[in-house]
């Protein structure tokens, strides 16, 4: 094999025309000429002169040079842009510095909405704050430790929310604005954008041509159906932040992650807090054992749920908001004084002329993508929440930089998704990476599981916080550790002790090989892998 570096070339119909020239040489079987990295490999039938390939490449209007190693370098266009991006978010900054990386000098960000994307102006960071905020008034009434007393704290509602945007503020300079400083190769436009043609685009007021585009333009919340829903004021986690008081009765149409965290902080804040939710039970994308205790510990805190009970109407009358909702054949009204809509999320989507360039959605308006993450126009790709593929903003960053490696280099990387971790932070927190013992036995594996219940694991015990579980789903016949699935304080932190298990393929005797610091709530990980082989009730402390 006998690789070149090729200059000169400017578009896929360049690259045709040297493979041409260099097949014409004799005894070449074959050329392949890779147009975005800007080489070309050679097979040939005998001994090939490497100068006459130079010289083939020259007469037909292009520069050539012996290469050894293939570049994963981008060769930048003349008179457009490399990459064009559609939403300032963390997928599509995570693209435009990778696309630096690999040498493009033309990049352009333009984004509609406020800069930084959902995660950051009004998904995780700002719930995570009110979660924080809400945990910290809670838990001195909540204290389980017999020996202290505390007080119990005042909240100033009003001035939660103010604080909110300053912090929100310097995190938009300091991950977003700072990093354009940082990186003069990518412009950012403020402003709507919306693709004209192939290789052509609308950005704020101007028309530019692009060679590869990214679409991140995100998501927001899905608004379903239900009759009269648009004549109440209802809130969404977009405008959530919008609240001038604290409501007395908070309704929330959704048992997903979102419904449950945000109904927890207000129940913590004082709110009575009321969920309704469609499916048989509440975060029903986790194990039913953790789905079961979070109910359990979530009622007994206070919080009201419905499940099985879908919303067939709402209505606003004498400022209070009602659900008419009907379950098992029998209807009840739900009343409150404020409706928060979670029921998950719908694609940004519409409005990009999409249709003018061939890329397909779904009927929520997510963009369909393949395990490159290109869309149906080659020359596009997805990533982010706009794809649907895991809505984490961790994720997003991942599927930017791979789809735009993808875009400038050909198609040669795949997210691994299965051992990226989710949470859900409610408290105790659940934190889940791998597959679930469902999903492991539908894809064929022969399954086994433990659970651990916390009241087994020091930390827990000496922090009087024992509510915690532990699931482990591994393969019966290798021992390799499928999934791990936690419901404990600080599970959204312990989980990570288990994604570089999941990530390697590792089994359980690999755990048991491993050493813990003594005592911590990641122990409790190990303990579980021991549960396989003994009961962890007659061990002592730290034995293998």
């Amino acid at each position: 094999m006998i690789r070149l570096k090729i200059t000169g070339m400017t578009c896929d119909h360049c690259a045709q025309t040297v493979k041409k020239a260099l097949e014409s040489v004799d005894k070449v079987k074959s050329a392949r000429v890779y147009f975005p990295q800007g080489y070309a490999e050679v097979e040939t039938e005998g001994e090939v002169d490497v100068k006459d390939l130079v010289k083939a490449v020259e007469r037909s209007g292009y520069g050539a040079e012996p290469l050894g190693k293939a570049p994963e370098v981008y060769i930048p266009k003349e008179n457009l842009y490399d990459l064009f991006i559609l939403g300032g978010g963390s997928a599509g900054f995570a693209g435009a510095i990778r696309a630096v990386e690999l040498g493009a000098k033309k990049i352009l960000i333009a984004e509609e909405r406020i800069i930084g994307g959902t995660c950051l102006n009004r998904g995780c960071i700002p719930s995570k704050y009110l979660i924080e905020t809400a945990n910290m008034l809670y838990t001195p009434s909540s204290n389980p430790i017999p020996s202290v007393r505390l007080g119990r704290g005042d909240l100033d509602f009003k001035k939660v929310l103010e604080l909110k945007e300053d912090l929100l503020k310097d995190l938009r300079k300091e991950k977003y604005w700072n990093v354009l400083e940082a990186y003069p190769e990518i412009e950012y436009v403020e402003g709507h954008a919306e693709f004209i043609d192939s290789g052509r685009a609308r950005a704020g007021d101007r028309k530019i041509s692009f060679h590869r585009a990214l679409i991140s333009s995100g998501s927001r919340p899905f608004i379903p159906p239900i009759k009269g829903i648009n004549e109440v004021p209802y809130l969404t986690s977009d405008t959530l932040f919008d609240l001038e008081e604290l409501p007395k009765h908070l309704l929330i149409i959704g048992g997903g992650a979102i419904g449950l965290e945000l109904g927890q902080a207000f129940l913590r804040f004082g709110s009575r807090v009321s969920i309704v939710e469609a499916l048989p039970e509440i975060a029903m994308g986790e194990e039913p054992e953790i789905r079961r205790r979070l109910r359990e510990l979530l009622e007994r805190e206070g919080m009201e749920i419905h499940t099985f009970s879908k919303v067939e109407e709402v209505y606003h009358r004498d400022g209070k908001i009602t659900l008419r909702i009907s379950k098992e054949g029998k209807i009840f009204d739900l009343e409150g004084t404020h409706l928060l809509i979670a029921t998950g999320r719908r694609a940004n989507t519409e409005s990009l002329g999409l249709e003018k360039v061939g890329v397909d959605v779904d009927q929520r308006g997510f963009i369909k993508v393949n395990d490159f993450l290109q869309t149906t126009n080659p020359g596009i790709y997805g990533a982010g929440d706009c794809i649907n593929r895991m809505l984490l903003v961790t994720v997003a960053a991942l599927e930017g930089g791979t789809a735009v490696e993808n875009a400038l280099l050909d198609n040669k990387k795949k997210v691994d998704y299965l051992s990226v971790p989710h949470a859900v932070f409610t408290d105790p927190e659940v934190g889940s990476v791998g597959l679930t013992e469902e999903e492991a036995i539908r894809r064929g594996f022969k399954v086994d599981t433990r659970i651990l219940e916390f009241s087994k694991v020091p930390r827990a015990i000496i922090s009087f916080r024992t509510e915690g579980i532990v699931k482990m789903v591994i393969d019966q016949e290798t021992h390799r550790v499928l999934g791990v699935h936690i419901l404990a304080p600080h599970g959204a932190e312990i989980v990570h002790r288990v994604v570089p298990i999941i990530k390697l393929g590792l089994r359980l005797e690999d755990i048991l090989d491993m050493v813990d610091v003594y005592p911590t709530l990641s122990e409790s990980i190990k303990l579980c892998a021991q549960t396989f082989f003994k009961d962890v009730s007659k061990l002592s402390c730290c034995a293998q």
